[in-house]
């Protein structure tokens, strides 16, 4: 523990055994900003091992017995045992390090710190990287991160004082170099995946769900299109999965592939895709759409203000409610290629490069306030 910088806790349940957009955030961010000159950064997570400024918490983890026990007895989802089991055990952590600012997305997370300080006088301040999102009024929250220009208006709208909130996007760790040769690349990469040379594949990213993700639209959609287009799904199996997982078998005998892989993994199946689909009618920010361009993927999603204000004019939009209209898409739209000037917007508006002074700013402004 150095002493003359202040402490800085970024924290995720999830990290190390979960793979969603809080979790990959948290891991670059932390990465991202480690040997910042104003704070000493340390990441806390549910998974994984200890090492250096990385703290693993015990906790009991959403998708373990243990979690759905604990969930029985409690009447509490699990998902909210693992933060509350989580916030219980890196209480050690807060009494050694004494952080000045602790950065979390887990909003119930954040709810247990702003109590436990307000009865224990601890004087770590908490800031919110707004994900979800949750709108105001901003009770347990000393600052908040707003992703998108729309979360931002529509907070002040409401009432939350523009002081108390940033704009600033999440932050990718993006190579141009890397990602203009994977170009050539997609051959060499389909042949170790196992996945047609031949077909167009179709790449989708999200937990693998009706619900949300709406990958029962996307099974559909690629059901109405010819045998030479390839789906492949990437994501959390949850509830719904096998509903999902049966249908596409049905649907899409021989040309599909539903899946789940380690975070530093998914890249390769950017790399051998012809096109991203994202079916969801909303989404807080979408880190898989940056994710997509930055491969110089054709990002094809719903449209509406949260896609436009990610993809702005580099995105494909369409009405994802619309039967036919992704299918109709992919088959009339022939200028639908990889390109070089969606990885340079990528790198533009979301690379760490451009990003990593402008959340120093936010931390080191909070500390001093």
């Amino acid at each position: 523990m150095i002493k003359d910088k202040p402490n800085v806790f970024i924290i995720c349940t999830g990290l190390g055994h979960i793979n969603r957009g809080y979790e990959s955030f948290t891991k670059e961010c932390f990465i991202a900003l480690r040997d910042a000159t104003a704070f000493e950064l340390y990441v806390l997570k549910g998974g994984g091992q200890s090492n250096n400024k990385e703290i693993k918490i015990r906790c009991a983890q959403r998708n373990s017995g243990f979690a759905s026990f604990l969930g029985e007895i409690t009447g509490k989802d699990t998902y909210w045992i693992e933060q509350f089991t989580f916030f219980i055990s890196m209480l050690p952590a807060i009494i050694k390090f004494k952080p000045a600012v602790i950065y979390y997305s887990d909003f119930v997370l954040g709810t247990f710190l702003f109590h436990l300080r307000k009865y224990f006088k601890f004087k770590y301040k908490l800031l919110f990287s707004n994900g979800a999102p949750n709108g105001p009024p901003f009770k347990t929250e000393d600052h908040v991160q707003q992703l998108l220009p729309v979360y931002m208006n529509k907070a002040i709208e409401d009432g939350a004082p523009a002081a108390m909130q940033t704009l600033l996007p999440y932050g990718f760790d993006i190579n141009i170099d890397e990602r203009v040769n994977s170009f050539t690349q997609s051959k060499k990469i389909r042949a170790q995946l196992g996945l047609p040379e031949h077909q167009k594949i179709i790449l989708s990213v999200g937990a693998v769900n009706k619900s949300h993700k709406r990958m029962d639209y996307i099974i559909n959609e690629i059901g109405k299109l010819p045998d030479n287009y390839f789906l492949i799904i990437l994501g959390q199996i949850e509830d719904e999965s096998p509903e999902l997982i049966a249908m596409a078998s049905q649907k899409l005998a021989g040309r599909h592939l539903i899946i789940s892989v380690p975070s530093n993994e998914v890249k390769n199946y950017y790399i051998a895709a012809d096109y991203f689909v994202l079916a969801s009618l909303v989404e807080g920010f979408g880190r898989v759409l940056v994710e997509a361009l930055s491969y110089g993927l054709p990002c094809i999603v719903h449209d509406y203000v949260n896609s436009k204000q990610v993809l702005k004019e580099y995105g494909t939009y369409i009405d994802m409610e619309e039967p036919g209209a992704l299918s109709n898409k992919l088959l009339s739209d022939v200028d639908l290629v990889k390109n070089v000037p969606r990885i340079k917007a990528a790198y533009d508006l979301y690379s760490w490069n451009e990003l990593s002074d402008k959340y120093s700013a936010m931390i080191t402004s909070l500390i001093n306030s």
